[in-house]
């Protein structure tokens, strides 16, 4: 089945739901125009199969969703291990010309770190085939607790990379937007060359990077002011770190501020309407960093609120590991 620029295997996603007698479907936002094409095809083969909320990764679901269906089926997300419920994962692919790589050359140095992103990732082996054939040593990372694949990274999560870090000269990206390669950039302190098999486009992240961390840094700054902190808790299982959450209150009074949790499910301009001055976010990091124009009042990774309290001096990308 083609969805958008990708592919998703019809028969297995057959297989997975016939699992459970009630099928919930999570999509992220750019698949919602092919959801009445994916529940249909899935009634027509006599499924009861409904909409969930739209996901932000495979993390994004609530143990309440399991009331409504016993087993729930992601659209385009790789399994998170770790994660023992009654999941499936049916992945969309996109495929590409390998030899496109060529046009990262000029950018490489000789030790390449190779990471992507689920679309992309089951070429992974494919891509260091072709580099090694042409020169370079390559490196891929092991996976981790919340990935699927080695060399796999997540938005919150790049251990893969982290590994290989000081193996390398550079990590070589393969995959769309511009989140993932930042927060690799941030994570390992490396150069990161992005290969776009959508785009057939090649850069490199460093300036981009460095604009976000100027940014996060007037966030900061910015938040220096505020008096009456909300902690947010996402109440979204792969994303709940209440325990950090309860250390950032406990960093935030130790200050002589106040400070309340927030317990959420979706994070959205609600925010805007309560009586804080600012908020440390506990939550996916791109909640603080990405989504950061939607909000009136600072919103803080929790590394972010320690270098405002003077608990940490360097900044660093937010993980949840």
């Amino acid at each position: 089945m083609k969805i958008k620029y990708y592919e998703i295997d019809e028969k297995k996603l057959l297989k997975e739901a016939k699992k459970g007698k009630k099928i919930g479907i999570k999509l992220p936002e750019g698949f919602f125009p092919y959801a009445s094409k994916i529940l249909n095809f899935l009634e027509e083969k006599g499924i009861n199969v409904f909409l969930l909320e739209p996901c932000y990764g495979a993390c994004d679901f609530l143990e309440e969703d399991f009331k409504r269906c016993d087993r729930i089926i992601f659209i385009g997300e790789a399994k998170m291990p770790y994660l023992k419920y009654k999941l499936s994962f049916i992945e969309a692919k996109y495929n590409f010309d390998i030899k496109q790589l060529k046009r990262t050359f000029e950018y490489n140095g000789k030790k390449v770190g190779l990471v992507s992103i689920t679309p992309f990732v089951h070429k992974i082996w494919e891509c260091k085939k072709f580099l090694e054939e042409n020169g370079y040593k390559v490196f891929i990372g092991k996976k981790s607790r919340r990935t699927a694949y080695d060399g796999q990274i997540l938005g919150c999560d790049f251990s893969s990379a982290m590994q290989i870090s000081s193996q390398i000269n550079n990590f070589l990206y393969i995959g769309d937007g511009f989140f993932h390669p930042v927060g690799l950039y941030i994570a390992t302190k490396k150069d990161v060359v992005v290969f776009n098999p959508i785009e057939k486009r090649v850069y490199k992240v460093e300036e981009i990077a460095n604009r976000i961390i100027k940014k996060r840094y007037a966030m900061i700054a910015k938040a220096m002011e505020a008096k009456k902190f909300g902690i947010i808790v996402c109440i979204k299982l792969g994303q709940r770190r209440i325990r950090l959450a309860k250390k950032m209150k406990k960093l935030v009074e130790n200050a002589g501020k106040k400070a309340h949790l927030i317990f959420l499910n979706n994070i959205d301009e609600k925010l805007n309407y309560f009586d804080f001055d600012c908020y440390i976010s506990t939550a996916c990091p791109r909640v603080a960093i990405d989504d950061a124009g939607k909000y009136k009042k600072p919103i803080l990774t929790p590394i972010e609120a320690q270098i405002l309290f003077n608990e940490r001096k360097s900044y660093e990308f937010d993980q949840i590991l």
